[in-house]
């Protein structure tokens, strides 16, 4: 038995070996006039069996590597170096250069070139001495081979113009790394996040990605230049780290990069630039992950591997699904489906973006229905069908719980009921703003001692809107005093008198603002009529207070105040649109925003129905949301 178990481990490593000469030689052949720069940096290992065998790893999986590049990246790299490096340019100042970089016309005639036809063997094995190296650090030496060529080996993250980077990066870093070598993986990290202070900005898809260099003194960047920065810098000091992403959160539009630190078997997701606890990067965000995969340098053939008509992320042999690695998933059985002529092999469960469905996962077909593995719970989920770019409801939407059981949001059209609506889109931030605002107070007086003064408290609020306080009573002085190191946050204060007027004042106060450096200006937009706007300190004062000095007494009749919000509650004399989803999205009627109630009441709605609220006069941010217990839950 022993014998025989021998033989077949050794039919099946040598069937793995010519297996990958096969590869191998394919990437050779397909490398042209440069397979002499390939064949090179295997003959130079060729007393160094590990490095050969690293140097045919890289070799093997290059065929879908390359570099984009385009006349202007040179001119693009000038300017971002630039900027990037001067401190004296404030955020607010770069958001607006490079908006006006970011122009389609400028990235035009982006040209590929791929790394088998361009790699010399100068460059492969200055990486690959660099790369082992690395490896000796005390973070990585416990590393497997395989991992080690996964997660410290690839010479490139995206599609960057190459360049030998491993030593910019290490002796930028050395001197904060030097200390640490017999620290713990988590304090590298906890030293090098102080060191990187990071502002997100989108970057267009149609941007090419940064050079190595030009990502060295990032400040102000995207999150996936953040991530390619990240993998860099760890990288050179022997740190392994994999670059994962979701395709699309489960309960907010778009989706997300990040960086995930590899120690001891396990998954420590970071962001570099981002200022949160090790190893918590995902468990801390208000987003939810729907799927998390990792990209590779080495390919593993899709996650589909047996049909040809399926999107573009399953068919991706770079990709391998690892959600399992930050959260509890469950197994999605989908017993039934909406019948089709020809029954495809398999179905997909897309979450909701900004307008549309979005396709994150697969599933099996298992008799009548689908299985849909290591999904994350607690999420809305619409399964479809895909074919050559086109998707279809293959069912209606299902919600699944925790445990992974699933509620059918089908509409029940018989029996309709009456629904308050008061917001559009919800996430984390307006409810963080609120939190910090309860525990403020409006303090009221006859005189600027405010020895005799009226005090109103703000308790915890229901909703991010405007909110009235009647007064009934003569005052001079009005001060807004928020709770300490919370920021302020407040977008309008309204003073109105017995007549309905509003009345006007000089802005008093001591608000101490990040940005802008003129103290009255930031101080002023709490009184500016723009309900995006707001009057903030820098979270670190504790005596903050702005008001208003209105001259002389006035008999004020009532406050209306606005807490700092994102403009999606229901705003007077704006169109709105509820539609319920049934193989589609079904109008219920348009209605006008009432300034008085703030809410939009709909008598007509479908039991059991997935509701999406439009704003047909402005804005984007929409989001799906059920109506449970008298409110809106939102998905």
């Amino acid at each position: 038995m022993k014998t025989l178990l021998k033989t077949c481990v050794w039919v099946a490593a040598a069937w793995l070996s010519v297996g990958c000469d096969r590869v191998l030689d394919t990437s050779l052949e397909l490398s042209g006039e440069n397979r002499s720069q390939l064949e090179a940096v295997i003959t130079h290992y060729a007393g160094e069996p590990e490095k050969q065998e690293a140097a045919k790893f890289l070799i093997r999986n290059m065929k879908r590597h390359y570099t984009a590049d385009c006349p202007y990246m040179d001119t693009y790299y000038e300017l971002t170096d630039s900027l990037q490096r001067d401190t004296n340019v404030a955020v607010s100042a770069l958001k607006v250069i490079y908006d006006s970089i970011y122009t389609p016309q400028r990235f035009a005639g982006i040209k590929r070139t791929p790394d088998l036809k361009a790699v010399r063997s100068d460059f492969l094995i200055s990486h690959i001495d660099a790369a082992f190296e690395a490896w000796k650090s005390p973070w990585a030496k416990d590393l497997t081979f395989d991992e080690f060529c996964e997660y410290i080996l690839p010479y490139r993250v995206g599609h960057e113009r190459l360049e030998l980077w491993r030593d910019l990066y290490k002796e930028t870093y050395a001197p904060l790394v030097q200390p640490l070598l017999h620290q713990q993986v988590d304090s590298v990290y906890e030293v090098i996040m102080r060191r990187i202070i990071g502002n997100r900005y989108f970057t267009p898809s149609y941007v090419p990605d940064l050079r190595p260099s030009s990502l060295l003194h990032l400040r102000y960047g995207s999150c996936p230049s953040f991530v390619a920065m990240g993998a860099y810098l760890y990288r050179s000091i022997g740190v392994p780290v994999a670059c994962d992403f979701t395709p699309n959160w489960t309960n907010h539009a778009m989706g997300h990069n990040w960086l995930s630190i590899i120690s001891e078997g396990k998954t420590y997701p970071i962001m570099p630039g981002s200022a949160v606890a090790f190893g918590q990067h995902i468990a801390h965000n208000s987003y939810h992950l729907s799927k998390a995969y990792r990209q590779l340098f080495g390919e593993t053939g899709g996650l589909i591997k047996d049909e040809e008509n399926v999107p573009a992320l399953f068919s991706d042999p770079h990709i391998v699904d690892v959600t399992d690695q930050y959260i509890q998933t469950v197994d999605v059985n989908l017993p039934d489906c909406f019948p089709q002529a020809h029954a495809p092999r398999y179905a997909y469960l897309g979450v909701f973006d900004a307008q549309n469905w979005k396709i994150v996962a697969y599933g099996k077909r298992r008799g009548k229905g689908y299985r849909f593995e290591r999904m994350a719970p607690g999420a809305v989920y619409l399964p479809m069908y895909y074919s050559e770019g086109s998707t279809a409801s293959a069912y209606y939407p299902i919600k699944v719980d925790e445990d992974g059981g699933l509620h059918v949001l089908k509409p029940d059209t018989a029996r309709l009921r009456s629904v308050k609506l008061y917001r559009k889109f919800m996430d984390l931030f307006p409810r963080i703003w609120l939190n910090n605002f309860a525990g403020s107070r409006f303090v009221f007086s006859r005189d600027a001692s405010f020895r005799r003064a009226d005090t109103i408290r703000v308790d915890t609020l229901a909703e991010c809107n405007f909110q009235t306080v009647v007064l009934g009573k003569p005052y001079r002085y009005m001060k807004f005093i928020p709770v300490a190191k919370t920021g302020g946050n407040i977008a309008e204060i309204r003073l109105y008198d017995k007549q309905g007027k509003q009345v006007k004042g000089k802005i008093i106060g001591n608000f101490h603002p990040k940005e802008p450096d003129d103290v009255m200006q930031a101080m002023g937009m709490a009184f500016d009529g723009n309900v995006l706007s707001c009057s903030r300190t820098d979270g670190k004062q504790k005596d903050a207070w702005l008001g208003l000095d209105l001259g002389k007494a006035v008999e004020l009749s009532k406050l209306v105040y606005l807490p700092r919000n994102d403009d999606n509650f229901i705003r007077e004399g704006e169109l709105y649109e509820l539609f319920y989803w049934d193989k589609g999205w079904r109008s219920l009627g348009q209605k006008t925003g009432d300034g008085e109630r703030q809410c939009l009441v709909y008598d007509n709605v479908p039991e059991n129905a997935l509701l999406l609220l439009r704003n047909l006069s402005k804005g984007k941010e929409e989001r799906i949301f059920t109506y449970e217990g008298g409110k809106q839950v939102w998905w």
